[in-house]
């Protein structure tokens, strides 16, 4: 299997958020108190407990004041931005209703969805936007 870029893809995408002058946080920073609580409150990626770390989180404020959570995952491989069920929804439950660790793990917009469903869960946040990124080095 090829080598993840995944250092690549944070850096260029970081590089993106700070270039847009967008107060972001890194995995192990805190965006709040509320948002740190329910990420380590939630079930991890892999179905433990512990804290859930996205790659980077915005808390943004609109003309209105309100906010939304923005919470973004990177991967470094070809193939690994989404993985969706045969009713094209991000395919984060196995049929047994149970979730599915290996695409939550694997694809960067299902992780994020994972992140974003512990703001649901356990946050007054209604709003809340995921985002995945992934990205690939063409050898050719």
């Amino acid at each position: 299997m090829a080598q993840s870029i995944e250092p690549n893809i944070a850096d260029l995408a970081n590089g993106w958020l700070k270039s847009h002058k967008l107060n972001y946080k890194l995995e192990q920073e805190s965006l709040n108190a509320e948002i740190d609580k329910a990420l380590s409150d939630y079930f991890t990626k892999n179905g433990g407990t512990g804290a859930n770390r996205p790659d980077a989180k915005i808390l943004l404020q609109d003309k209105n004041l309100n906010f939304y959570p923005i919470l973004i995952e990177y991967k470094g491989y070809k193939n690994s931005l989404i993985k969706l069920d045969a009713n094209h929804q991000v395919e984060n439950k196995t049929n047994k209703n149970e979730p599915h660790f290996k695409n939550i793990n694997s694809f960067a917009v299902n992780g994020a969805v994972h992140y974003a469903n512990a703001l649901l869960h356990h946050t007054s946040y209604t709003d809340i936007i995921a985002i995945g990124m992934t990205g690939y080095k063409d050898e050719s």
